[in-house]
């Protein structure tokens, strides 16, 4: 009687650890980009402020952070205005350029 005990116990634990195993983890550096892709380029400050957010947030390589740097000082005079305006063409091509370093 207890060896069968014992067989089950074993068995629930290998159960538990192979789905464990077997499950996808949640990666926050997918969701980020998922959400960098999905910018709306239309709302210069909105956009602007996203953009630093979750670019903050991931882990960058040096190459990476000097891309971060350059768009960061671009995207100052789209955060600082009153009325923002749409983001121009070098800096959302600057940013997909980023986006795709990321990936």
């Amino acid at each position: 009687m207890s060896w069968y005990i014992f067989a089950f116990v074993v068995l629930i634990v290998s159960l538990l650890l192979i789905s464990r195993f077997f499950t996808p983890k949640y990666s926050k550096r997918v969701s980020i980009i998922k959400e960098l892709k999905q910018l709306d380029f239309n709302d210069g400050k909105a956009s602007a402020y996203k953009f630093t957010a979750l670019a903050r947030e991931l882990e960058l390589s040096d190459r990476e952070k000097r891309l971060f740097e350059d768009i960061f000082e671009m995207l100052k005079e789209y955060k600082y205005r009153p009325i923002s305006k749409k983001l121009d063409r070098n800096v959302i091509a600057r940013i997909e350029i980023f986006i795709q370093s990321v990936e």
